[in-house]
């Protein structure tokens, strides 16, 4: 057994520094790993915008969505609508444009896949964290749509990034300030 009280000075300072250092530790790390984790989104949609499947539109929300490169958030396809508590729900409403809309002469599905029309539309998406609603961003893009559609895939990555980037809308929720946007 060892007599604390004939220790020299150095050695009794020494014992207690590293037992107030391994304490500290022990309080910093979880911190710090829960800080450096990422929290997983589940994508999914009420709708669909032209030439898309709503299927097949989950998963090319989740692979455009982490083109926006943001480390803090992964994103994966929902598996079934409100399934997750975790999720951005995203809807495509198409807007109304000066295209001579009076009259048709075939179904609008056929004519957008014969002519490759270019629409307006305006896109939302909703941030659950935990199951409660935190946030609602939206953009007015024109597309064609479909998957090949590049116009639509640069307009979900930037939604994404304007939405839960380091300026984004999710961030200023808390703090209070305006995000800071680029000159353009």
């Amino acid at each position: 057994m060892i007599d604390h009280k004939r220790l020299p000075q150095w050695l009794r300072f020494g014992r207690a520094a590293l037992a107030a250092g391994l304490a500290l530790t022990a309080a910093v790390v979880p911190f710090t790993a829960t800080a450096a984790t990422s929290v997983t989104l589940m994508a999914e949609a009420a709708d669909t915008p032209p030439g898309f499947h709503l299927a097949d539109l989950w998963r090319y929300l989740a692979l455009h969505m982490a083109t926006a490169r943001l480390a803090e958030w992964r994103f994966e396809p929902a598996v079934g609508k409100g399934s997750s508590p975790d999720r951005v729900e995203w809807t495509f409403k198409l807007n109304p444009y000066a295209g001579g809309e009076v009259r048709r002469f075939m179904r609008p599905h056929m004519a957008e896949r014969i002519f490759g029309v270019h629409r307006p539309i305006t896109i939302e998406a909703r941030l659950y964290l935990n199951g409660e609603y935190e946030a609602l961003v939206e953009k007015q893009v024109v597309i064609q749509g479909g998957p090949n559609d590049p116009d639509l895939a640069k307009a979900v990555a930037s939604l994404t990034q304007d939405f839960l980037g380091p300026a984004g809308a999710y961030r200023t929720i808390d703090t209070g300030q305006r995000p800071a946007y680029a000159p353009r």
